[in-house]
């Protein structure tokens, strides 16, 4: 988009994004593309010999970011959804929950923006063109340094309450800085299938990003983002 602080806000406001029982179906299949260096797919599949492992399943997950904006010229600009559709890793799921665990990740690059019908169900509804929506992915890119900080990482470390509604205790790894979160969830086991959804906030200073403003803050983003997930997956047999 261009910045002429008449019609930016599409690229300002995107700037600061970042910015788990027998299988009743086939698991889906294994990532194609490189891993996270040191992603620990071998502890789940070594557990999946003894205990209920799942492969999450890219194709049925999403994980969602909505930005806003803020400042007297709020109007100027435009809220926005940021989108994951490439969600993949594993849950370890044992009955009682106790030795719970998840690791999962997804590509910076791969994020998607604005897509209409995310950005209906978000209740946004200014129009930005196709044009404008791609400058402004390729600018949050770079903002990220997707070349260098490729993942965004999640670690699900113990769940506590009773099922189907629980708190995970987990680490989020972005642009380079792990913060812990408690994140509310709702986790549904149906034979050989998993869902889990929930949502969360976390502040993009937290990770070393500071919120696009301009004009003394008349232009700006919130710091918060709003962090809205569902993740699926499927029972993986011993031996993956």
């Amino acid at each position: 988009m261009r910045l002429n602080f008449l019609r930016p806000a599409a690229a300002g406001l995107l700037f600061v994004l970042l910015a788990a029982c027998v299988a009743v179906e086939q698991a889906p299949p294994p990532p194609r593309e490189a891993a996270p260096a040191g992603f620990t797919e071998n502890v789940y599949l070594e557990a999946a010999t003894t205990a209920p492992v799942y492969r999450i399943d890219p194709s049925k997950s999403l994980i969602r970011v909505l930005v806003y904006r803020e400042g007297a010229l709020a109007k100027m600009g435009h809220d926005h959804v940021v989108a994951s559709r490439e969600v993949r890793g594993y849950a370890l799921l044992p009955a009682g929950l106790a030795q719970a665990r998840a690791d999962f990740y997804f590509p910076v690059a791969g994020l998607s923006m604005d897509e209409p019908e995310l950005r209906q169900s978000a209740g946004f509804t200014s129009d930005i063109s196709p044009e404008d929506v791609e400058n402004t992915r390729l600018r949050m890119l770079r903002l990220l340094d997707a070349e260098k900080y490729p993942f965004a990482q999640v670690r699900a470390v113990r769940a506590t309450g009773i099922p189907p509604d629980l708190v995970l205790g987990a680490e989020l790894t972005l642009h380079g800085v792990t913060r812990a979160l408690d994140v509310p969830a709702k986790l549904t086991v149906d034979g050989g299938h998993f869902s889990i959804e929930g949502e969360t906030e976390i502040r993009q200073t937290d990770y070393g990003i500071t919120p696009f403003s301009v004009l003394g803050g008349a232009l700006a983003v919130k710091d918060p983002l709003r962090v809205i997930f569902r993740i699926e997956g499927v029972r993986i047999s011993p031996g993956g």
